[in-house]
C-alpha cells in the first residue's frame, strides 16, 4: 500500500509535465519570403525611406507607403534569421517566437525593433519603431508569405 501511495503522486506529476508539454504549440515555419506594404510615418531620413519616396507631408513628417520583403533565411525551433528589405535598403534581422505560436519579435542590424503577431496561415502583422540620431519611425506592416 505504502508503495502504491508513492507513485500516484509521481504518475499524476509525470502525466501533468507531459500535458504541459503537449499544450505548447510546435514553432510555426517562418523561413521563406514574406511580402506586403509598409505604411509608415517618418521624421528625419531613414534608410528605407529616402527623400525620393513619394510621401504626404504632415507638421513635418512624411507619410509613406512602401513594399517591404522579409526573406527568413533559417530557423532553429521558435528563434530565425534573414533579411528585411525595401527598394532603398536590405538589413539582418533576427528574431524569435513567443511560447503562444502567434507573437514575434524581431531586430534589425540598424537598431530598428519589430513585433508583430502571426494572424492565420500565411499572414504576419508587424510594428516597426525605430529612433535614433535624428531619425523616428513607426509603421505597420501586412505581410503574406509566398507559397
Amino acid at each position: 500500500m505504502r508503495g502504491v501511495s508513492l507513485l500516484l503522486p509521481l504518475g499524476l506529476s509525470l502525466a501533468c509535465a507531459a500535458g504541459l508539454a503537449h499544450a505548447q504549440p510546435a514553432a510555426v515555419d517562418m523561413t521563406g519570403t514574406w511580402t506586403g506594404t509598409n505604411r509608415s510615418i517618418v521624421s528625419g531620413l531613414p534608410a528605407h525611406f529616402p527623400v525620393t519616396s513619394p510621401a504626404t507631408i504632415v507638421d513635418g513628417n512624411r507619410l509613406v507607403e512602401l513594399k517591404i520583403t522579409v526573406k527568413i533565411d533559417g530557423q532553429d525551433e521558435g528563434r530565425f534569421w534573414g533579411t528585411l528589405s525595401s527598394e532603398s535598403k536590405a538589413e539582418p534581422v533576427i528574431g524569435v517566437i513567443g511560447s503562444d505560436g502567434k507573437r514575434v519579435r524581431m531586430i534589425g542590424q540598424g537598431g530598428s525593433a519589430i513585433e508583430g503577431t502571426l494572424l492565420d496561415d500565411g499572414t504576419l502583422e508587424l510594428f516597426y519603431t525605430e529612433n535614433r540620431a535624428g531619425v523616428s519611425v513607426a509603421a505597420t506592416n501586412v505581410l503574406k508569405k509566398a507559397k
